[in-house]
């Protein structure tokens, strides 16, 4: 399929470390490629240095602004990549993120030029396999494409690991995996896609202590730092803790066990709890 929309295309050749070819032109996917990635940058975002890195891996690179027909073209070259160049906390980084991350590309990396853990969170939570800070230097740009890369060639599947009961029970608390529900004595608690996926994960490991790096790398496919990890816990503990409380009853409660992290338990007594502060 021709896509009949200006754009720019960086041919890459493994070993150059500069751009092999720089030429707008209208594209269908280049024949024989190894791998494409779409690049799609808000208006008042652009990164200058994905490209380089890219040709460096050998990727060809098709390079615009993001607009109506983004999501489109991404649909028609299916590409192995798409980067998206964005503020996620911004309605116009929410658009983007949201438009592609439901397109068939194969991973979904954001370069967060909001730079702040919020941004990472919402990018992960909008679907995005990746983050990266617009403030990265090229070598970090380029051992995170890498390993993108990695995953879309690797050969051989990685073993999964067991699977989990899908569904758990603490106290009066049921976390059913197929309905996506969470249910105290039969009251559903409306937690988001996050907050459901940790409470889960607490739920599946009751009574054990779980770090916060241990936590935010079961929920989303990003490598925290502990402050980042931290800082996204305590805000994601404190909403669950409420949602909880807002039960008729309560029969379970998240322990900050202080320097380690947290662990879910069911009370001893069926009287509300006090929040714990994260």
């Amino acid at each position: 399929m021709t896509i009949s929309t200006p754009m720019r295309v960086i041919h890459g050749t493994n070993g150059h470390t500069g751009l092999a070819a720089y030429r707008p032109e209208f594209v269908a996917r280049p024949a024989g490629e190894r791998c494409v990635a779409v690049v799609l940058s808000s208006p008042r975002d652009r990164s200058t240095k994905l490209l380089p890195v890219l040709a460096g891996l050998g990727v060809t690179a098709i390079d615009r602004c993001f607009d109506g027909d983004a999501h489109r073209i991404v649909a028609a070259l299916r590409p192995e990549l798409a980067i998206l160049v964005c503020d996620p906390t911004q309605p116009d980084g929410v658009e983007m993120i949201r438009a592609i991350a439901a397109s068939r590309a194969g991973r979904l990396l954001v370069v967060d030029t909001g730079g702040s853990v919020t941004g990472t969170i919402a990018a992960l939570e909008l679907g995005a396999d990746a983050t990266l800070s617009g403030r990265d230097d090229a070598a970090i740009l380029r051992a995170t494409l890498t390993s993108l890369l990695r995953r879309v060639h690797s050969p051989h599947q990685p073993t999964p690991p067991p699977t989990e009961p899908r569904q758990q029970r603490v106290g009066a608390l049921t976390i059913d995996q197929d309905t996506c529900e969470a249910r105290h004595d039969g009251e559903l608690v409306p937690l988001t896609r996050t907050e459901f996926q940790i409470l889960g994960h607490l739920a599946a490991r009751a009574g054990k202590v779980q770090s916060p790096g241990k936590i935010m790398s079961a929920v989303h496919e990003y490598t925290y730092t502990d402050a980042e990890a931290q800082q996204a816990v305590k805000v994601y503990i404190r909403r669950i803790r409420r949602k909880l409380a807002d039960c008729s009853s309560q029969s379970v409660e998240i322990l900050n066990s202080r320097s380690f992290g947290y662990r879910l338990q069911a009370t001893l007594a069926a009287e509300p709890f006090d929040e714990i502060a994260a």
